[in-house]
């Protein structure tokens, strides 16, 4: 249950990594074929070229960097209702059974480990 979608959006901290990194990339490769494009065709000097593509790519990686912290800042952002909803709670119950509260906690926090420790108790111990 790791990749959980909220309105369509992935909230998993790792698929974010990968739109950040794909992100990156694109706008990278862009910012280089536009430059390619203005030096080579001798529409400028190289010199305007990085001036052109620094005003248009900085901007835009700075808006992206904004709303990719956003999303990060969402995804980490639970409430403990939303990770009740999510985790196998039959499973917690039994370990907290059989094994106690400590390994029911570490059996939580193994199956949503962006929970902290404290809010991850709390659960338990409401299960």
């Amino acid at each position: 249950m790791k990749n959980q979608s909220r309105g369509g959006r992935t909230t998993d901290a790792r698929s974010l990594k990968k739109l950040e990194l794909i992100w990156f990339v694109s706008l990278l490769s862009a910012a280089v074929v536009g430059f390619l494009l203005l030096s080579l065709t001798g529409t400028t000097t190289p010199g305007t070229a990085i001036t052109i593509i620094a005003w248009i790519f900085v901007p835009a990686a700075l808006l992206l960097n904004i709303w990719l912290r956003r999303q990060r800042q969402r995804a980490n952002s639970m409430s403990l209702d939303d990770v009740r909803d999510r985790i196998d709670a039959d499973a917690v119950r039994s370990v907290k059974a059989s094994k106690g509260e400590v390994p029911a906690v570490k059996e939580l926090r193994r199956q949503e480990p962006r929970l902290s420790l404290k809010d991850a108790t709390e659960l338990v111990r409401q299960l």
